[in-house]
Parts: C-alpha cells; structure tokens; sequence
C-alpha cells in the first residue's frame, strides 16, 4: 500500500514511517519540514492548515495516517483549532478527492476530558468510548471534533474505514511511563499510557481494517504506570465512580475492547512484533 503519514517527523510519526517500510508499504511522509535525519522514503512538506498543499502532498496516496497536530493546549487556542481542527477537515476532504479509503487518525483519551480539565472527571470505569465528552480545553476539543468529523465523513463515504485512534500518554516502554507519572500526576489521566511501538502497530492496523465505516478505539495499554492496585486507586482517587467490570490487579482504567474486535490489537502486547495483518502483501 502507498501510505500518507502526516506529522511524519514528530516522535509517533517517526515510529510509524520506520514500521511501514518494514512492513514492505510505499511511504510518502509529510511535515512542516523534512527532518535533518530524513528516513529514505518521499518527503513532501506541507502546512495542514493550507488545503491547496494538503491536496498535493496526498497525491498518489492509497491509505492515510494523520499524526500531525499541537499536542496540547498551551499553545495559543486559535493556533491548536486551525492546525487540529483545519488540518483534520483538509486531509479528510484531500482523502476524499484522492480516493484514499483507509484512513486512520490520531485521537486522544483526552477526547473525553482529562488531563487538561481543572478536575477530570469520569462517570464509570473502566472508560468505554461510549463514555460523554467533558473536555475544556482547546486540545481536548479538538481531538473530540475530529471524531465528528471522522464519523461525518464515514456517512458519506460508506465504502471506506476511518478509524480514530485515543492514544495516551506516548512513552517508550513502561519503566520510562513509570519514571515520567508518580501517583498524583496520574489521577487526572488514570495512570495510563501507550507505547510507542503499540501506537505506530495500531496505525497500521488500522489500514487494514476488514470493514468499513467510523470506528473510535482505545489505544492504552492494558496495566497502569502505578504499583498500587487499581481498586486501591479507584477507592482512593474516585471513590464516587461506579467499577463496572473488575480492576484486578494493576489493570488499565480505560476498556479496549473495540481495538481487539476491530483492528487485532492486543493491549497487553506493549512491544508487539511486526504482523502480517501490517503488512504491504
């Protein structure tokens, strides 16, 4: 497959170029600019918040992964809408022209809320992507239209697979996560985190996906960056908030069910190996 990665040079996109070349793909990155370490595939540079460029640099392209984006809200709030916001609607219409009918996009657990609310707050656990949205900020906000405009255009392209993916948290393994989110750091955003290897495997899967249509996802990993048990941490920290499936052990706060059922991701494979469901053949 001829795979589009945007925010190619960022640390997620990197992983996700390096994979898809193993995995035999045809890879076109796209970034503001090309890196001073450019991997040996296509760069193209673009401003995602320029339509005209975003139509070029998709060019020739058979599946899409969107990366590029402000990863928090300390930005200026009208830089995060036009880049997150724009920069969505504009590859989403450029996939669209093109043809390009596998689609994955970089969501986020902040979707709902989290850590960037000045108090999460969370009504079950674990977290469904069912759950309502009580995001505040800019970013947080952002991540939820783009799951609307996703769904939007999954309505009016039926044949084609958009899947949004709620990354957490991206880390390299999970001592580094450990290392990074003590305790109290973690109450707002449960503790939780990806690995960037499990991140860039579900990208790719993504682009497989055996049917069409909008999916949101999960992508967390199955145990918590805390040593305390996870009911110890729910009666501690959220003692309100109903538990409606077991937290045995140091188990995740967010449910991940939809990624195993829709792309095969595994969320207790924290460095899973490249798998033929990734691959180009």
């Amino acid at each position: 497959m001829r795979i589009v990665i945007t925010g190619a040079a960022g640390g997620l996109g990197r992983r996700v170029v390096e994979r898809a070349v193993r995995a035999g793909h045809e890879v076109i990155a796209v970034d503001l600019a090309v890196p001073d370490r450019a991997a040996a595939v296509e760069w193209r540079t673009a401003d995602l918040t320029d339509l005209g460029q975003v139509r070029t640099a998709l060019e020739g392209a058979q599946g899409l992964v969107h990366l590029g984006a402000l990863t928090h809200p300390r930005h200026p709030e009208p830089d995060v809408f036009r880049t997150n916001v724009d920069g969505t609607h504009h590859v989403l219409v450029a996939a669209e022209e093109h043809g390009i009918e596998a689609v994955c996009l970089a969501s986020s657990v902040n979707a709902i809320g989290g850590v960037f609310s000045a108090a999460a707050r969370y009504d079950q656990f674990p977290v469904t992507e069912e759950h309502p949205t009580y995001c505040e900020d800019s970013y947080s906000l952002s991540k939820w239209i783009l799951e609307q405009e996703s769904a939007a255009c999954a309505r009016r392209r039926p044949e084609a697979a958009f899947t949004a993916l709620r990354l957490h948290a991206l880390r390299e393994d999970h001592a580094h996560a450990r290392a990074t989110m003590n305790e109290l750091h973690g109450v707002s955003q449960l503790w939780g985190w990806t690995s960037f290897d499990s991140a860039a495997a579900a990208c790719l899967l993504a682009l497989h996906r055996s049917t069409p249509g909008h999916a949101v996802c999960h992508v967390v990993a199955a145990r918590t960056t805390s040593e305390t048990p996870s009911v110890e941490l729910a009666r501690r920290w959220y003692p309100d908030v109903p538990v409606e499936r077991a937290l045995t052990g140091c188990t995740g706060f967010y449910a991940t069910d939809a990624a195993k059922d829709v792309l095969g991701w595994d969320a207790c494979d924290e460095h899973p190996a490249l798998s033929p469901a990734e691959s180009a053949g």
